[in-house]
């Protein structure tokens, strides 16, 4: 299994540029739960603690695309050096206006924070697809960024939350920052791996990135998973709750964390013979049924049981929607396509807490649970009823170039 992840780390520059990206893609874990943690410690509040961390998601799901298709025009370094500078600097006086109680300002910072993130991710994936030389190699890196990611999120929010709670507000913020700034001198310094910009190419497709019919299916799949992950963590914080054991919650999310890094892990060394629409297809539809078995939890332990199986179908449904995009997305506007799964991710998130919340306090948690199967659910209809849509052979002349046999 360990061998088809040599094979692609042992690439000219692999493991260089994919382990400075994962530093560099640190903040995409932490930062929201950082803005949270030191504004409710420094002020008290959740309620304004929530509404910063909105603020600063709706910074990043706007501009975030906008930074891509830069990105993809001009070259990476070109464009996220001096972005990630704006964001060091933003962040400092994020901290700094908070401490001085200067709220007018506050907010501003805050869009600008959200706004100057960027996607690293998206970045690496990019660079992913520059570097290697076939779609099975292509696919098996996905799948190591994706387990990349699982990890984030797993060790992050734990990390954070105790630099915050147990020493001090800012660090969360702070951290953040400095993972960044590492990971970013690591990163943008590699120009032997960097995807050159595209030349322009009069036969190339115009129009948005999202005109793309497959393109616009697979990024509104992710909304609706969003839906599922964001009312996932409210709702098994509700369910702790009322088992009268809420600072348990915390281990059913991460046993779900768990299960999709370790599918992940399997799915990146298996040889695969079907299409990836169809992988697709498949993940999403155990992700919903997953979904519905939640309503069966009758107690913490069952919950994190069913949560393990749920994750197991996580991490490839992602892989899967990232090598369709990757199939069906001009080389000049890769960087921004693979951002566009992100933001409405990011999107479905947010919408996703909210609802599972309003559920959780209106009619329990049982309720609130009912949400994620209901995004997973409309996910998975939407990439079935499409599916035929989401293979490369049905539009050819949507990509400048097309990988078949994915």
């Amino acid at each position: 299994m360990l061998s088809t992840y040599r094979d692609i780390l042992s690439l000219p520059g692999a493991w260089r540029f994919s382990i400075a990206g994962l530093i560099a893609r640190f903040p995409m874990a932490i930062l929201g739960l950082g803005i949270v943690l030191f504004v409710q410690g420094v002020t008290g509040s959740y309620a304004l603690a929530g509404v910063l961390s909105a603020v600063y998601m709706v910074a990043v799901a706007i501009a975030t695309p906008f930074l891509a298709k830069l990105v993809d025009k001009h070259g990476q370094s070109k464009i996220m050096v001096p972005v990630t500078y704006v964001h060091l600097v933003a962040t400092v006086a994020l901290i700094v206006t908070v401490y001085a109680d200067l709220w007018w300002l506050v907010y501003p910072v805050t869009v600008v924070t959200g706004a100057s993130v960027g996607s690293v991710g998206s970045l690496v994936r990019a660079r992913w697809s520059h570097v290697a030389p076939t779609p099975r190699q292509f696919s098996t890196a996905l799948s190591w960024e994706s387990v990349a990611d699982e990890f984030l999120f797993i060790v992050g929010p734990v990390l954070v939350t105790v630099l915050a709670t147990a020493v001090q507000p800012a660090l969360g913020i702070i951290g953040s920052s400095v993972a960044l700034a590492v990971g970013a001198a690591l990163y943008y310094s590699q120009k032997d791996t960097e995807p050159p910009v595209a030349k322009h190419d009069p036969t190339a497709p115009k129009g948005k990135v999202m005109s793309n019919p497959a393109i616009f299916v697979v990024v509104m799949s992710q909304l609706f998973v969003g839906i599922n992950f964001g009312a996932l963590d409210v709702g098994a914080v509700a369910f702790a709750e009322e088992q009268g054991l809420k600072s348990f919650a915390g281990v059913a999310l991460g046993v779900h964390a768990i299960g999709s890094l370790s599918a992940g892990i399997a799915y990146g060394a298996i040889t695969w013979k079907s299409k990836a629409r169809i992988r697709f297809a498949i993940a999403l539809s155990a992700l919903a049924l997953g979904g519905w078995a939640l309503q069966l939890a009758t107690s913490q332990l069952l919950l994190c049981i069913i949560m393990f199986f749920v994750g197991l179908t996580v991490a490839p449904s992602i892989i899967a929607a990232s090598t369709i995009i990757e199939q069906f997305a001009p080389l000049s506007r890769l960087t921004e396509a693979f951002a566009w799964i992100g933001t409405l991710m990011s999107v479905g998130v947010a919408a996703g807490s909210v609802l599972a919340g309003i559920a959780a306090d209106s009619y329990g948690a049982k309720t609130a649970l009912l949400i994620p199967a209901l995004g997973s659910s409309v996910a998975a209809l939407v990439v079935i009823v499409c599916n035929r849509m989401l293979d490369p052979g049905y539009r050819r002349h949507q990509r400048e170039v097309v990988e078949t046999g994915e």
